[in-house]
């Protein structure tokens, strides 16, 4: 069984779902961000961060680690199986960061 989904309308626990259910599943890759002359730029986008396993961390594309307290947040979907968890990543370098108005 093969399912076509449309990019946005899924999330990580879905596709785990088709996965353990012997389901391929052809996906678009949602766009990180937007990118303007007044927000994010493409060479900003989370995408561009990368992220230590090990460590729980992340690095910014200015070296600048990023870490998480632990806590777990949860953000609700239009119902309670499209709704997901996540971390917050944060560095005090992001004050002082000269290209903080290009940042995500």
């Amino acid at each position: 069984f093969t399912a076509l989904v449309d990019k946005g309308y899924h999330n990580g626990r879905e596709i785990a779902s088709c996965k353990e259910n012997n389901i391929t599943t052809i996906v678009a890759q949602p766009d990180q961000g937007k990118s303007n002359e007044n927000g994010t730029q493409p060479e900003y986008f989370v995408t561009k961060f990368i992220y230590n396993k090990e460590a729980n961390t992340y690095t910014c594309p200015q070296g600048a680690t990023l870490s998480t307290t632990g806590r777990w947040h949860k953000k609700t979907g239009r119902t309670e199986e499209s709704g997901y968890r996540f971390q917050k990543y944060r560095t005090p370098a992001c004050k002082t960061c000269p290209v903080k108005d290009q940042c995500t």
